[in-house]
């Protein structure tokens, strides 16, 4: 049986979570428009009788601004170092100075990993022949196991990936129970689903500063059967405060029944969910806050 791990880098925006959803069959990690949405190191996993492939989502690759992006930079070479494979996402329709940076940087300090180029956002080229130019390009630069132009929009050759990553892998045993799609732990999911609704409602006037705590997942008192969640999202700002909340909490309303209804997808249960609004200054900068909620410890 084939099985390992497999990291996946490159730049903020490039479509690293749409590729690994798709490829896993199921949610594994949140999916924005916006960039820099990855704040852990996500694991996915697919599993089938002949192999089993550990995905290692990381977040973007960028300048940090702020104690949190330090450490999540930081996540980055150690996904690399502990991966079998690296899977290096770039847009092909936007492949600039930057993307090759990221090559570069990845493949002089990873040399002895197997690495893969998935050219992501192929749906978005035209003439095609313009991704064969990029192909040819990379290929005479760069000592790539192989490359493979894809969409993990449309899900053109996503199909293709995934047999060149499984015929990179080592001949192992399964890493984690056949039953598992993650390895993620159920309060920080809730969470991020929570934060996901928040960046659909507010993102333009509330980048990044929103964090989410999951406080207390329990039975209900009437219905055991029900799970009971309280949640704080965490700004820093007062006046971010009253954007998520909204005019008579309107907005908070739509955040929590929109991560309502896909908690409930998720855990095949009735779920109550409360959501409350705090207001923490600068926590981004604060190690012993952030850590709180999971940030750097995975």
């Amino acid at each position: 049986m084939k099985s390992g791990t497999a990291a996946i880098v490159g730049k903020p925006n490039v479509g690293k979570s749409t590729l690994l959803n798709l490829v896993t069959g199921s949610k594994v990690s949140i999916v924005s428009r916006h960039p820099a949405t990855t704040r852990f190191r996500v694991i996915g996993i697919k599993t089938t009788q002949t192999y089993q492939i550990v995905f290692i989502d990381t977040p973007g690759l960028e300048k940090p601004r702020h104690k949190l992006d330090e450490v999540m930079q930081n996540n980055i070479p150690a996904a690399i170092k502990d991966a079998d494979l690296v899977i290096i996402v770039v847009d092909a329709s936007h492949f600039d100075d930057e993307d090759e940076k990221v090559i570069q940087q990845i493949t002089s300090k990873s040399a002895d990993k197997k690495i893969i180029i998935a050219l992501n956002k192929i749906d978005r080229i035209s003439p095609k022949t313009k991704i064969l130019s990029l192909i040819d390009n990379l290929s005479l630069k760069y000592n790539l196991q192989d490359i493979v132009p894809c969409s993990a929009l449309t899900g053109e050759n996503i199909s293709e990936i995934e047999k060149v990553i499984v015929e990179n892998l080592p001949e192992a045993e399964p890493i984690f129970p056949a039953e598992y799609s993650d390895a993620f732990p159920q309060a920080y999911k809730i969470g991020e689903i929570v934060r996901e609704k928040v960046f659909d409602q507010v993102y333009e006037e509330i980048p990044h500063s929103v964090a989410v705590e999951v406080e207390e997942i329990r039975p209900g008192d009437k219905n055991p059967d029900m799970l009971v969640i309280t949640a704080t999202i965490i700004v820093e700002k007062d006046n971010q405060k009253k954007i998520i909340i909204g005019k008579n909490g309107e907005k908070l309303k739509t955040i929590g029944s929109r991560a309502r209804q896909e908690i409930e997808m998720i855990l095949s249960k009735k779920v109550y969910l409360q959501l409350r609004v705090k207001t923490i200054e600068k926590w981004r900068d604060r190690p012993e806050i952030f850590r709180k909620f999971g940030y750097g410890s995975m």
